[in-house]
């Protein structure tokens, strides 16, 4: 017996409800592609939660501001997608575009500015793989149906002009000081947040803190 659920209309939340044929084994690998944005906020949570670092709180705070932009876009625009049972909303501009390649171009310029590795190709390896990723869930929101070609390619390049847009406000904010003066603020010690981009190494200067604290741990047990 259902209860409460008399006299109205059920709904479903279509974040992760993905139509597809089941036939075709390319929509299938698609449905699962496009679901990567939800993977990406995990990520976001889970380094901000982990790493208590500013350059993750900033990035997710530029993809939200990201989709605020996408959601007046598509109220002030108003173009239907090309089947209106699938998603819900508006089509113009995809959000989905917009979201992915905002986190490729953002994270892209960020790798190459801000973050220092021993060896140069992991950067490139990285950045092919933003890129890839970007490109493939574009395609799948024309493929399995969800949006035009054109509301995909607009959703691309405002993605990626405010990730690059975005870029430059966060850099602006570290040459200003207004991000020093965040971290000298009382809740930012309480929550341990931090800033490392100033760090060569970041990866190994934290290997050589650990393996100097595991040599004090252990000469102290003998």
């Amino acid at each position: 017996m259902s209860i409460g659920h008399e006299g109205h209309g059920l709904a479903s939340i279509s974040l992760t409800h993905v139509y597809f044929n089941p036939l075709d084994k390319v929509s299938y690998a698609f449905a699962y592609i496009t679901l990567a944005p939800i993977a990406i906020l995990v990520f976001y949570a889970s380094a901000i939660v982990s790493r208590r670092e500013m350059a993750g709180i900033l990035m997710l705070l530029g993809q939200l501001t990201n989709e605020a932009v996408n959601y007046v876009l598509k109220e002030t625009i108003e173009q239907e997608r090309p089947h209106v049972h699938l998603g819900d909303g508006y089509g113009m501009p995809s959000s989905h575009s917009q979201f992915i390649w905002y986190f490729a171009v953002y994270g892209i310029l960020y790798l190459y500015k801000y973050v220092h590795l021993d060896h140069s190709i992991w950067k490139l390896l990285a950045s092919l793989g933003m890129s890839t990723l970007a490109i493939l869930v574009s395609i799948s929101r024309i493929y399995l149906g969800y949006h035009t070609l054109n509301q995909v390619i607009i959703g691309s390049l405002v993605g990626s002009l405010f990730g690059l847009i975005w870029y430059i406000i966060v850099k602006s904010l570290h040459a200003i000081g207004i991000i020093k003066a965040i971290l000298e603020t009382s809740i930012a010690r309480k929550l341990y947040l931090k800033d490392m981009t100033f760090i060569d190494n970041a990866a190994r200067w934290e290997y050589e803190q650990w393996l100097q604290e595991r040599k004090k741990i252990t000469e102290k047990n003998k």
